[in-house]
């Protein structure tokens, strides 16, 4: 096909002169038919005209039969067709471009804000003349029904447990929940507008912070981004470095979810150990970098601290009994029926809708797909040192749980195989000159799924874009066709099960 003549791998970058241009129609065709075809739609944004030029759609598509990346634009004035109405999982893509510049895809479905915020450019806004007056969040028409019995919950935005803002509406019947919205947005920090001009000094910062959970992911995908663009290539050892932290980073938050699933069904042993085991995983993180997050390791060209043969020795000695303990946990999870009789046939998704929502990371395996960017688009240590993907078939709470217990096994094995074959050489090189007027795409597989990030220059090499799509904003819309028909008191292990991020979404 003509538009992919410039397809890419991951990462990568291409001239943005070169970058396909085609009409409209032309590009929504494509896009929904390459994903009916297998492919995944990375990204779907808005490059702002400059220069009294015109607005312009891109598209970011990866091919999993061929392992590269393509993307593909096309101008468009105030409003195009709808891409969602024909491809479900664009929905929130374009509710955001929407929201932001004030292009409107015409017959969408339920053009809701997506976070909440004035459009980017003045007196250009998809809401009718005067809503954005009322534009608070949360200030929202929600899904009405009457009858014997139906009944509204609101949760939130304030939780009681320490966790992110987010309002969920549930409409009931009886104890069933029927359906439910969920409004995020209450945080939205305006990250991409700031990262516009840079790199600079704060820039690493924000990649870092992006996600809390997810630093090493979003820093790794930023980092990768700009190595494409500058024409980096970074030493075996960083590479092995970068993949170890990554795996650490999954396997404490894998730990801990499973230990918070446990709690939401009142399983205590389980909990109570996995909490603290969790804490166990982010010490060696700590021992990398000093950071328990793995904060100021992942550097462009590398990473920013080594690891002597004696450090080596002391983390893969300590990753193996954690990871005894951890195995011992959660068995005791997967050998109780009443929690088995919680977690099994509980908030079901089956394959065709997951695929349908566009789901990505455990939540999708779990549902027998087979998709995991470090198998599909590989980078750095994961093309030499493969990793098997985990998946189930039950698409339930226990699915979800299961596949996470799968990748924990897994993660330890390829740590402990890196450890005892740590590549000599250098951790890092100068990442040299960023190249201008060009577009890089990163993929990273974090831990709760796919990271993507998307970077347009300018002339001088400054970031004309920056565009972060975070697992939680393919996933959100996932959870809540999970909860369809299950009893309320199932909906803290149903939502926990998916783990989502609320500030990764509401960059």
């Amino acid at each position: 096909m003509k538009d992919r003549q410039t397809a890419f791998s991951n990462p990568g970058c291409i001239a943005l002169a070169q970058t396909p241009a085609q009409d409209i129609n032309r590009l929504r065709r494509t896009v929904i038919e390459g994903v009916k075809n297998g492919n995944h739609l990375l990204a779907l944004f808005l490059l702002p005209a400059e220069n009294n030029g015109t607005d312009e759609l891109f598209a970011v598509l990866g091919d999993i039969e061929t392992r590269r990346l393509f993307i593909m634009r096309a101008p468009v004035q105030n409003s195009y067709p709808s891409i969602t109405v024909d491809l479900p999982l664009a929905e929130r893509f374009e509710r955001e471009i929407a929201e932001q510049w004030g292009v409107v895809p015409t017959n969408h479905p339920w053009l809701k804000p997506v976070r909440f915020h004035e459009s980017y450019r003045q007196e250009h806004h998809a809401q009718p003349q005067g809503m954005t007056d009322f534009l608070q969040p949360g200030v929202m028409d929600f899904l009405k029904a009457e009858g014997d019995e139906i009944h509204e919950v609101a949760v939130g935005p304030v939780h009681a447990g320490i966790i992110e803002p987010g309002h969920f509406r549930f409409l009931c019947h009886g104890e069933k929940i029927l359906h439910m919205e969920i409004a995020l947005g209450y945080q939205h920090r305006g990250v991409e507008q700031a990262l516009i001009g840079g790199p600079d000094k704060r820039t690493i910062h924000y990649m870092e912070t992006l996600a809390g959970d997810t630093t090493i992911g979003h820093a790794l995908a930023y980092c990768q981004a700009l190595e494409a663009l500058s024409a980096c290539e970074v030493p075996l050892r960083g590479q092995a470095l970068r993949a170890i932290a990554l795996e650490l980073e999954r396997l404490a938050n894998h730990t801990g979810d499973l230990g918070a699933m446990a709690a939401d069904v009142g399983y205590s042993p389980t909990a109570a150990f996995c909490g603290r085991l969790r804490g166990d995983f982010l010490n060696l993180s700590a021992l990398l970098c000093g950071n328990r997050f793995g904060r100021g390791l992942i550097r462009p060209g590398g990473v920013a601290f080594d690891l002597d043969v004696g450090l080596a020795a002391e983390i893969n000695l300590r990753l193996t009994k954690i990871y005894q303990q951890v195995e011992q946990a959660v068995d005791l999870l997967w050998r109780e029926p009443s929690v088995l009789a919680r977690f099994e046939e509980t908030g079901v998704i089956d394959k065709m809708l997951a695929v349908k929502l566009g789901l990505v990371g455990p939540a999708a395996r779990a549902c027998g797909i087979e998709y995991d960017v470090r198998v599909d688009f590989p980078a750095g240590m994961y093309r030499q040192t493969p990793i098997q993907v985990s998946t189930w078939f039950t698409g339930d709470v226990y699915g979800r749980a299961f596949v996470r217990w799968l990748e924990i096994k897994r993660s330890v094995n390829f740590i402990c195989k890196l450890l005892n074959n740590l590549p000599d050489g250098p951790t890092a090189v100068d990442p040299g000159e960023i190249a201008g007027g060009r577009i890089a795409v990163s993929l990273v597989e974090g831990w709760r799924g796919e990271i993507c990030h998307t970077v347009v220059t300018d002339e001088r090499g400054r970031f004309r874009l920056y565009k972060v799509v975070d697992p939680s904003f393919h996933n959100w819309l996932g959870l809540a066709m999970a909860v369809r028909n299950e009893g309320i008191m199932d909906f803290p292990i149903c939502n926990k099960s998916f783990s989502l991020s609320y500030c990764g979404h509401d960059l």
